[in-house]
Protein backbone atom coordinates (compact mmCIF):
# COMPACT_ATOMS: atom_id res chain seq x y z
CA UNK A 1 0.00 0.00 0.00
CA UNK A 2 1.25 3.29 -0.98
CA UNK A 3 2.59 5.56 1.78
CA UNK A 4 -0.41 8.76 2.36
CA UNK A 5 0.96 11.75 1.30
CA UNK A 6 3.45 14.19 3.23
CA UNK A 7 4.34 11.35 5.82
CA UNK A 8 7.60 11.99 6.99
CA UNK A 9 10.52 8.49 6.10
CA UNK A 10 11.78 7.24 9.06
CA UNK A 11 13.62 9.64 10.81
CA UNK A 12 17.29 7.72 10.83
CA UNK A 13 16.85 7.64 7.22
CA UNK A 14 17.52 11.10 6.97
CA UNK A 15 20.54 13.13 7.44
CA UNK A 16 21.01 16.43 9.74
CA UNK A 17 19.82 19.25 7.20
CA UNK A 18 17.69 17.34 5.44
CA UNK A 19 14.02 16.44 5.71
CA UNK A 20 12.44 13.60 3.05
CA UNK A 21 8.17 12.69 3.25
CA UNK A 22 6.32 10.38 0.97
CA UNK A 23 4.59 11.54 -2.45
CA UNK A 24 2.01 9.38 -1.72
CA UNK A 25 2.74 7.97 -5.07
CA UNK A 26 4.57 4.71 -6.15
CA UNK A 27 6.16 3.58 -9.03
CA UNK A 28 6.69 -0.15 -10.52
CA UNK A 29 10.14 1.24 -12.32
CA UNK A 30 13.34 2.65 -10.00
CA UNK A 31 13.01 6.69 -9.55
CA UNK A 32 16.03 8.79 -9.05
CA UNK A 33 15.97 12.15 -10.22
CA UNK A 34 16.74 15.92 -9.64
CA UNK A 35 13.24 18.42 -8.90
CA UNK A 36 13.94 22.33 -9.03
CA UNK A 37 14.12 22.44 -5.12
CA UNK A 38 13.95 18.53 -4.31
CA UNK A 39 15.36 15.32 -5.29
CA UNK A 40 12.85 12.51 -5.91
CA UNK A 41 13.67 8.66 -5.65
CA UNK A 42 11.65 5.39 -4.96
CA UNK A 43 12.34 3.34 -1.67
CA UNK A 44 12.27 -0.46 -1.58
CA UNK A 45 8.41 -0.83 -2.08
CA UNK A 46 8.80 1.45 -4.75
CA UNK A 47 6.97 4.41 -2.49
CA UNK A 48 7.97 8.14 -4.13
CA UNK A 49 10.17 10.12 -1.30
CA UNK A 50 10.97 13.41 -2.12
CA UNK A 51 13.76 14.66 -0.30
CA UNK A 52 14.68 18.70 0.46
CA UNK A 53 17.73 20.74 2.23
CA UNK A 54 16.76 21.96 5.25
CA UNK A 55 19.27 25.05 4.70
CA UNK A 56 17.13 27.70 2.77
CA UNK A 57 18.22 28.18 -1.27
CA UNK A 58 20.51 24.72 -1.57
CA UNK A 59 19.27 23.32 -3.88
CA UNK A 60 20.34 19.85 -5.71
CA UNK A 61 22.74 20.27 -8.96
CA UNK A 62 21.75 19.09 -12.05
CA UNK A 63 24.59 16.97 -12.29
CA UNK A 64 26.52 16.19 -8.83
CA UNK A 65 22.97 16.31 -6.96
CA UNK A 66 23.40 17.87 -3.36
CA UNK A 67 26.55 20.41 -2.78
CA UNK A 68 27.28 20.37 0.95
CA UNK A 69 30.94 21.53 0.51
CA UNK A 70 28.72 24.72 -0.02
CA UNK A 71 28.33 24.63 3.77
CA UNK A 72 29.87 27.34 6.19
CA UNK A 73 30.61 26.92 9.70
CA UNK A 74 27.57 28.17 10.91
CA UNK A 75 25.40 25.74 8.66
CA UNK A 76 27.76 22.66 10.40
CA UNK A 77 27.15 24.50 13.94
CA UNK A 78 23.09 23.75 13.33
CA UNK A 79 24.30 20.33 12.25
CA UNK A 80 25.74 19.28 14.76
CA UNK A 81 22.93 21.14 17.27
CA UNK A 82 20.76 18.24 15.12
CA UNK A 83 22.75 15.32 15.60
CA UNK A 84 23.09 15.83 19.08
CA UNK A 85 19.06 15.95 19.62
CA UNK A 86 18.97 12.15 19.05
CA UNK A 87 15.88 10.48 17.20
CA UNK A 88 12.76 13.68 16.35
CA UNK A 89 9.53 13.36 16.70
CA UNK A 90 7.29 13.71 13.71
CA UNK A 91 5.59 17.36 15.64
CA UNK A 92 9.50 18.77 16.06
CA UNK A 93 10.37 17.73 12.00
CA UNK A 94 7.08 19.32 10.80
CA UNK A 95 8.49 22.73 12.83
CA UNK A 96 12.00 22.42 11.42
CA UNK A 97 10.39 22.21 7.90
CA UNK A 98 8.02 25.09 8.13
CA UNK A 99 10.95 27.15 9.45
CA UNK A 100 12.75 26.12 6.27
CA UNK A 101 9.07 27.59 4.05
CA UNK A 102 9.69 30.98 5.46
CA UNK A 103 11.05 33.47 3.00
CA UNK A 104 11.20 36.98 4.14
CA UNK A 105 10.29 38.61 1.78
CA UNK A 106 6.66 36.98 1.56
CA UNK A 107 4.16 39.17 2.27
CA UNK A 108 3.55 37.30 5.25
CA UNK A 109 6.06 39.18 7.22
CA UNK A 110 5.61 39.27 10.61
CA UNK A 111 2.83 36.95 11.56
CA UNK A 112 4.34 33.98 9.82
CA UNK A 113 7.36 34.35 12.11
CA UNK A 114 5.24 35.00 15.27
CA UNK A 115 3.60 31.79 13.93
CA UNK A 116 7.42 29.98 14.32
CA UNK A 117 7.73 31.37 17.58
CA UNK A 118 4.82 30.41 19.32
CA UNK A 119 5.29 26.66 17.46
CA UNK A 120 8.68 26.43 18.75
CA UNK A 121 7.22 26.99 21.94
CA UNK A 122 5.03 24.38 22.33
CA UNK A 123 6.38 22.06 20.06
CA UNK A 124 4.08 21.69 17.36
CA UNK A 125 3.20 23.50 14.47
CA UNK A 126 -0.78 24.79 13.91
CA UNK A 127 -2.71 22.19 11.89
CA UNK A 128 -3.50 25.35 9.91
CA UNK A 129 -0.81 27.39 9.72
CA UNK A 130 0.38 30.50 7.32
CA UNK A 131 1.74 29.82 3.91
CA UNK A 132 5.33 31.66 4.43
CA UNK A 133 6.97 31.30 1.38
CA UNK A 134 6.75 29.65 -2.20
CA UNK A 135 9.52 26.97 -1.64
CA UNK A 136 8.85 24.98 0.48
CA UNK A 137 5.76 25.72 2.87
CA UNK A 138 2.85 23.64 3.32
CA UNK A 139 4.45 20.08 4.45
CA UNK A 140 2.92 18.97 7.27
CA UNK A 141 -0.10 21.51 7.79
CA UNK A 142 -2.86 22.78 5.85
CA UNK A 143 -1.89 26.52 4.80
CA UNK A 144 -3.91 29.58 4.77
CA UNK A 145 -3.38 32.67 3.61
CA UNK A 146 -2.28 35.92 5.36
CA UNK A 147 -3.33 37.99 2.54
CA UNK A 148 -7.20 37.83 2.60
CA UNK A 149 -9.35 38.91 0.14
CA UNK A 150 -6.01 39.26 -2.02
CA UNK A 151 -7.51 37.70 -5.59
CA UNK A 152 -10.38 39.71 -4.83
CA UNK A 153 -8.00 42.56 -4.96
CA UNK A 154 -6.34 41.63 -8.10
CA UNK A 155 -9.68 41.41 -10.11
CA UNK A 156 -10.61 44.67 -8.54
CA UNK A 157 -7.64 46.34 -10.08
CA UNK A 158 -8.37 44.24 -13.38
CA UNK A 159 -11.89 45.92 -13.50
CA UNK A 160 -10.55 49.12 -13.03
CA UNK A 161 -8.34 49.30 -15.33
CA UNK A 162 -10.52 47.86 -18.36
CA UNK A 163 -13.39 50.22 -17.21
CA UNK A 164 -10.93 53.04 -17.64
CA UNK A 165 -9.98 51.90 -21.36
CA UNK A 166 -14.01 51.39 -22.13
CA UNK A 167 -14.13 55.19 -21.15
CA UNK A 168 -16.06 55.07 -17.71
CA UNK A 169 -15.91 57.99 -16.06
CA UNK A 170 -14.24 57.78 -12.55
CA UNK A 171 -16.98 58.42 -10.62
CA UNK A 172 -18.64 56.34 -11.99
CA UNK A 173 -15.78 53.34 -11.20
CA UNK A 174 -15.31 54.62 -7.86
CA UNK A 175 -19.74 53.85 -7.25
CA UNK A 176 -18.67 50.27 -8.91
CA UNK A 177 -15.39 49.73 -6.57
CA UNK A 178 -15.92 52.34 -3.68
CA UNK A 179 -13.17 50.29 -1.55
CA UNK A 180 -10.57 50.98 -4.42
CA UNK A 181 -11.51 55.01 -4.21
CA UNK A 182 -7.94 56.08 -3.78
CA UNK A 183 -6.66 53.56 -6.60
CA UNK A 184 -8.73 54.88 -9.03
CA UNK A 185 -8.51 58.29 -8.15
CA UNK A 186 -4.53 58.31 -8.59
CA UNK A 187 -4.67 55.68 -11.41
CA UNK A 188 -7.55 58.16 -13.54
CA UNK A 189 -4.97 61.17 -12.78
CA UNK A 190 -1.54 59.48 -13.88
CA UNK A 191 -3.38 58.06 -17.30
CA UNK A 192 -4.94 61.04 -18.41
CA UNK A 193 -7.46 60.84 -20.63
CA UNK A 194 -8.03 57.15 -22.59
CA UNK A 195 -8.54 59.40 -25.98
CA UNK A 196 -4.84 60.32 -25.52
CA UNK A 197 -2.97 57.31 -24.89
CA UNK A 198 -0.34 56.97 -27.18
CA UNK A 199 0.42 53.14 -28.97
CA UNK A 200 3.39 52.50 -27.05
CA UNK A 201 1.07 53.08 -23.80
CA UNK A 202 -1.59 50.77 -24.78
CA UNK A 203 0.92 47.86 -25.76
CA UNK A 204 2.62 48.76 -21.92
CA UNK A 205 -0.99 48.30 -20.57
CA UNK A 206 -1.51 45.20 -22.31
CA UNK A 207 1.82 43.83 -21.44
CA UNK A 208 1.02 44.52 -17.83
CA UNK A 209 -2.42 42.57 -18.32
CA UNK A 210 -0.70 39.36 -18.77
CA UNK A 211 0.82 39.54 -15.31
CA UNK A 212 -2.85 41.08 -13.49
CA UNK A 213 -4.62 38.35 -15.88
CA UNK A 214 -2.48 35.81 -14.20
CA UNK A 215 -3.02 36.91 -10.92
CA UNK A 216 -6.41 37.04 -11.03
CA UNK A 217 -6.54 33.26 -11.95
CA UNK A 218 -3.80 31.89 -9.59
CA UNK A 219 -2.45 33.57 -6.57
CA UNK A 220 0.51 31.92 -5.36
CA UNK A 221 -0.76 33.52 -2.04
CA UNK A 222 -3.44 31.38 -1.74
CA UNK A 223 -2.68 28.39 -3.70
CA UNK A 224 0.23 27.11 -2.43
CA UNK A 225 3.99 26.32 -3.24
CA UNK A 226 5.86 23.58 -5.72
CA UNK A 227 5.34 21.17 -2.39
CA UNK A 228 1.66 21.55 -2.00
CA UNK A 229 0.70 22.41 -5.51
CA UNK A 230 -1.23 19.55 -7.63
CA UNK A 231 0.86 19.03 -11.16
CA UNK A 232 -1.42 20.47 -13.24
CA UNK A 233 -1.16 23.58 -11.25
CA UNK A 234 2.77 23.55 -10.97
CA UNK A 235 2.27 22.98 -15.09
CA UNK A 236 0.05 26.02 -15.60
CA UNK A 237 2.82 28.36 -13.34
CA UNK A 238 5.44 26.63 -15.39
CA UNK A 239 4.08 27.43 -18.63
CA UNK A 240 2.62 31.03 -17.69
CA UNK A 241 6.23 31.82 -17.01
CA UNK A 242 7.69 30.85 -20.09
CA UNK A 243 5.03 32.69 -21.99
CA UNK A 244 5.23 35.71 -19.98
CA UNK A 245 8.99 36.09 -19.29
CA UNK A 246 11.59 32.96 -20.72
CA UNK A 247 10.47 32.12 -24.16
CA UNK A 248 11.07 34.28 -26.58
CA UNK A 249 8.03 33.71 -28.99
CA UNK A 250 6.28 33.90 -25.84
CA UNK A 251 3.29 37.14 -25.67
CA UNK A 252 5.39 38.86 -23.31
CA UNK A 253 8.43 38.31 -25.85
CA UNK A 254 6.40 39.49 -28.88
CA UNK A 255 4.68 42.69 -26.27
CA UNK A 256 7.87 43.71 -25.51
CA UNK A 257 9.67 43.64 -29.26
CA UNK A 258 6.31 45.94 -30.39
CA UNK A 259 7.00 48.37 -27.82
CA UNK A 260 10.85 48.50 -28.29
CA UNK A 261 10.11 49.33 -32.00
CA UNK A 262 6.73 51.50 -31.68
CA UNK A 263 8.79 53.81 -28.68
CA UNK A 264 12.22 53.33 -30.50
CA UNK A 265 13.89 51.67 -27.64
CA UNK A 266 16.93 48.78 -27.64
CA UNK A 267 15.29 45.17 -26.78
CA UNK A 268 13.44 45.34 -23.35
CA UNK A 269 15.31 42.97 -20.68
CA UNK A 270 13.21 42.26 -17.60
CA UNK A 271 14.78 44.05 -14.65
CA UNK A 272 16.29 40.97 -13.25
CA UNK A 273 18.09 39.98 -15.97
CA UNK A 274 21.73 41.44 -15.71
CA UNK A 275 21.03 42.51 -19.90
CA UNK A 276 18.94 45.01 -18.85
CA UNK A 277 21.55 46.83 -16.53
CA UNK A 278 23.97 47.12 -19.28
CA UNK A 279 21.15 48.41 -21.48
CA UNK A 280 19.94 51.16 -19.38
CA UNK A 281 23.11 52.13 -19.09
CA UNK A 282 24.01 52.82 -22.26
CA UNK A 283 21.10 54.96 -23.09
CA UNK A 284 22.17 59.10 -23.11
CA UNK A 285 18.74 60.76 -23.27
CA UNK A 286 17.14 60.86 -19.81
CA UNK A 287 13.27 60.31 -20.80
CA UNK A 288 14.64 57.22 -22.76
CA UNK A 289 16.19 55.91 -19.59
CA UNK A 290 12.88 56.62 -17.48
CA UNK A 291 10.81 54.86 -20.62
CA UNK A 292 12.34 51.61 -20.71
CA UNK A 293 13.22 51.26 -16.65
CA UNK A 294 9.37 51.31 -17.03
CA UNK A 295 9.12 48.41 -19.47
CA UNK A 296 11.97 46.46 -17.97
CA UNK A 297 9.96 46.90 -14.68
CA UNK A 298 6.83 45.57 -16.17
CA UNK A 299 8.58 42.71 -18.05
CA UNK A 300 10.18 41.07 -14.61
CA UNK A 301 6.41 41.05 -13.15
CA UNK A 302 6.39 40.84 -9.29
CA UNK A 303 9.39 38.38 -9.02
CA UNK A 304 8.22 36.82 -12.33
CA UNK A 305 5.06 35.54 -11.14
CA UNK A 306 5.35 35.57 -7.63
CA UNK A 307 1.92 37.98 -6.23
CA UNK A 308 3.15 36.74 -2.38
CA UNK A 309 5.94 39.25 -2.88
CA UNK A 310 5.35 41.64 -0.02
CA UNK A 311 5.52 44.65 -2.90
CA UNK A 312 3.29 43.00 -4.94
CA UNK A 313 0.39 46.08 -4.99
CA UNK A 314 3.42 48.58 -4.69
CA UNK A 315 5.10 46.80 -7.93
CA UNK A 316 1.36 47.33 -9.93
CA UNK A 317 0.36 50.75 -8.72
CA UNK A 318 3.99 51.96 -9.60
CA UNK A 319 3.18 50.28 -13.19
CA UNK A 320 0.57 52.16 -13.83
CA UNK A 321 2.43 55.57 -13.09
CA UNK A 322 5.10 54.97 -15.27
CA UNK A 323 2.73 53.89 -18.08
CA UNK A 324 1.01 57.28 -17.42
CA UNK A 325 3.76 59.66 -16.60
CA UNK A 326 7.02 57.95 -18.55
CA UNK A 327 8.47 57.77 -14.88
CA UNK A 328 8.59 54.42 -12.65
CA UNK A 329 9.34 56.37 -9.38
CA UNK A 330 5.99 58.04 -7.99
CA UNK A 331 6.65 61.13 -6.40
CA UNK A 332 3.59 61.00 -3.50
CA UNK A 333 5.38 57.61 -2.09
CA UNK A 334 8.54 58.04 -0.26
CA UNK A 335 11.20 56.02 -1.65
CA UNK A 336 12.33 52.54 0.67
CA UNK A 337 9.90 52.65 3.01
CA UNK A 338 9.26 49.06 2.65
CA UNK A 339 12.78 47.83 2.77
CA UNK A 340 13.49 50.22 6.04
CA UNK A 341 10.12 48.07 7.72
CA UNK A 342 11.65 44.49 6.55
CA UNK A 343 15.28 45.81 7.89
CA UNK A 344 13.95 47.48 10.73
CA UNK A 345 11.88 44.30 11.78
CA UNK A 346 13.97 41.41 11.03
CA UNK A 347 16.84 43.60 12.86
CA UNK A 348 14.82 42.99 15.79
CA UNK A 349 13.58 39.59 15.41
CA UNK A 350 17.06 38.46 15.01
CA UNK A 351 18.69 40.29 17.89
CA UNK A 352 15.76 38.61 20.05
CA UNK A 353 17.02 35.54 19.00
CA UNK A 354 20.35 35.88 19.37
CA UNK A 355 20.18 37.45 23.18
CA UNK A 356 17.36 34.81 24.12
CA UNK A 357 20.23 32.31 22.89
CA UNK A 358 22.35 33.78 25.11
CA UNK A 359 20.37 33.51 28.20
CA UNK A 360 20.41 37.73 27.91
CA UNK A 361 17.23 38.78 30.24
CA UNK A 362 15.13 40.82 28.26
CA UNK A 363 14.86 43.22 30.91
CA UNK A 364 18.56 44.18 30.52
CA UNK A 365 19.18 44.04 27.23
CA UNK A 366 15.70 46.50 26.89
CA UNK A 367 17.63 48.73 29.22
CA UNK A 368 20.77 48.39 27.29
CA UNK A 369 19.24 49.28 24.11
CA UNK A 370 18.43 52.37 25.50
CA UNK A 371 21.27 53.69 25.79
CA UNK A 372 21.93 53.27 21.88
CA UNK A 373 20.29 55.56 18.97
CA UNK A 374 20.27 53.16 16.70
CA UNK A 375 17.82 55.59 14.40
CA UNK A 376 14.84 53.27 15.07
CA UNK A 377 13.59 50.82 17.62
CA UNK A 378 13.66 47.12 17.04
CA UNK A 379 11.75 46.77 21.52
CA UNK A 380 8.73 45.22 19.55
CA UNK A 381 10.27 42.54 17.92
CA UNK A 382 12.45 41.74 20.57
CA UNK A 383 9.59 41.57 22.88
CA UNK A 384 7.62 39.23 20.52
CA UNK A 385 10.90 36.75 20.04
CA UNK A 386 10.85 36.05 24.59
CA UNK A 387 7.08 36.41 25.29
CA UNK A 388 6.43 33.89 22.22
CA UNK A 389 9.29 31.29 23.51
CA UNK A 390 9.38 31.73 27.26
CA UNK A 391 11.87 31.30 29.77
CA UNK A 392 12.09 27.13 29.79
CA UNK A 393 15.35 26.41 27.22
CA UNK A 394 15.22 23.11 26.19
CA UNK A 395 18.00 21.89 23.39
CA UNK A 396 14.88 21.26 21.01
CA UNK A 397 14.31 24.85 21.54
CA UNK A 398 17.26 25.92 21.29
CA UNK A 399 18.07 24.40 17.65
CA UNK A 400 14.51 25.32 15.97
CA UNK A 401 15.78 28.96 17.55
CA UNK A 402 18.67 28.85 16.00
CA UNK A 403 17.29 27.45 13.14
CA UNK A 404 14.74 30.62 12.52
CA UNK A 405 17.61 33.16 13.40
CA UNK A 406 19.93 31.79 10.59
CA UNK A 407 16.75 32.19 7.88
CA UNK A 408 15.65 35.42 8.97
CA UNK A 409 19.87 36.37 9.07
CA UNK A 410 21.08 34.55 5.79
CA UNK A 411 18.22 33.89 3.80
CA UNK A 412 19.24 35.09 0.09
CA UNK A 413 15.64 36.60 -0.44
CA UNK A 414 15.34 38.79 1.52
CA UNK A 415 17.00 38.45 4.63
CA UNK A 416 18.89 40.08 6.91
CA UNK A 417 22.11 39.57 5.27
CA UNK A 418 20.60 41.74 2.18
CA UNK A 419 20.68 44.80 4.49
CA UNK A 420 24.15 45.42 4.39
CA UNK A 421 23.93 49.07 5.55
CA UNK A 422 21.49 48.59 8.49
CA UNK A 423 23.80 46.10 9.53
CA UNK A 424 26.95 47.91 9.22
CA UNK A 425 25.04 51.18 11.28
CA UNK A 426 24.04 48.90 13.97
CA UNK A 427 27.45 47.33 14.37
CA UNK A 428 29.32 50.94 14.48
CA UNK A 429 26.81 51.52 17.48
CA UNK A 430 28.07 47.91 18.92
CA UNK A 431 25.08 46.09 18.42
CA UNK A 432 25.24 42.83 16.27
CA UNK A 433 22.83 39.89 15.95
CA UNK A 434 25.12 36.96 15.71
CA UNK A 435 26.99 36.68 19.05
CA UNK A 436 25.57 33.44 20.12
CA UNK A 437 26.27 31.86 16.81
CA UNK A 438 30.21 33.78 16.67
CA UNK A 439 30.50 32.18 20.22
CA UNK A 440 29.01 28.68 19.59
CA UNK A 441 31.09 28.01 16.09
CA UNK A 442 34.42 29.70 18.26
CA UNK A 443 33.76 26.52 21.01
CA UNK A 444 33.82 24.15 18.27
CA UNK A 445 36.90 24.84 17.00
CA UNK A 446 38.06 25.15 20.94
CA UNK A 447 35.85 21.77 21.10
CA UNK A 448 38.06 19.85 18.90
CA UNK A 449 35.61 19.56 16.49
CA UNK A 450 37.28 20.60 13.45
Amino acid sequence: MAKKRDTLVPYDQVLPGFEAAYTGETSSASVRKNEMISTLHSDADGNLVRRWCTIPWIFPDKEAGWKKDAWDDTVERLHEMQSKLGPLDDNIRWIRAHITGLIPCDSGLPVTVDELLFAIARGKLERSSFKNGCLCSGIGCRLKTSQPRQAESIRTIRAVLNAYLEGEPREDTIKAHPEATGFIKRSYEWLGAVSELSEVQRKMLDRMFLTIDFFAGTSLVSTGTPFSLEASELQEIEDAGKDLFYDENGRGARLDAEIADEAGLPKIYPRWNPAFQKTFDQLEEPRRKQLYEVCGAIAAGVQTLSDCHHNTFRYIEGWIHGIGTGRLAIPTRKAQTEKQRLGHMLFGYALGLDRWLMRVPLQFLLLDLGHVDLGFDPRNNVLRVYACLGEEVTTVKEWLAACLWYNLVHNEQGGLVRHTDLIHLCEDKGVTVDEWMQSSVQSRYQGGHR
